[in-house]
């Protein structure tokens, strides 16, 4: 069985079917079942933190899509909000980017919650695929799926054909892993 998370690349938005999500495609390719935690809009903080809340050893692997670093979540108000520039209106997102967010803030909260998912993987001793879809990352990545061979859509987004593609990569990656 697979645990996916990640934001709206492995969630399938801008997909009409979420069954052409790479987290299915690669599913069947590998006769598996899977769990899928991922949302649009998230952080890298969310993907961690739900990340956790699952008992992972009963996955034989883990495919994780880190996000954009200048993104977070804060618990206002009894629940959890993504904070994203691409999202959001109102003093909280103007006062965060303005007043909180540097380049350094983001690298590190990238670096700190990359490392955290790579050493819960490892401890827990289910292999791990990380990948991200940004393209300014300073860190290593297993697969950066944010590549100009993945065609993407209207929204920015994989369309169905980018979605097998990635699909593709992953499980060659995994192919090499085993």
């Amino acid at each position: 069985m697979i645990i996916f998370n990640g934001d709206s690349w492995c969630y399938g938005y801008g997909l009409d079917n979420r069954d052409d999500r790479y987290a299915t495609i690669l599913s069947k390719k590998l006769n598996t079942d899977f769990i899928d935690l991922s949302t649009h809009g998230c952080s890298n903080r969310r993907i961690y933190r739900s990340t956790i809340m699952h008992d992972i050893t009963k996955y034989e692997l883990g495919v994780i899509c880190m996000t954009f670093k200048n993104r977070t979540e804060f618990h206002l108000n009894g629940k959890w909000e993504n904070i994203n520039p691409g999202r959001g209106r109102g003093k909280k997102y103007i006062d965060y980017y303005r007043d909180y967010y540097s380049e350094e803030y983001g690298d590190s909260d990238e670096f700190i919650y990359r490392q955290a998912i790579i050493d819960h993987f490892k401890v827990n001793k289910v292999k791990l695929i990380l990948l991200t879809n940004t393209k300014n990352s300073r860190y290593h990545y297993d697969l950066n799926i944010n590549t100009p061979d993945t065609p993407l859509g209207a929204t920015l987004h994989p369309t169905k054909e980018g979605h097998g593609i990635i699909a593709s990569k992953i499980y060659e990656t995994y192919n090499k892993m085993v």
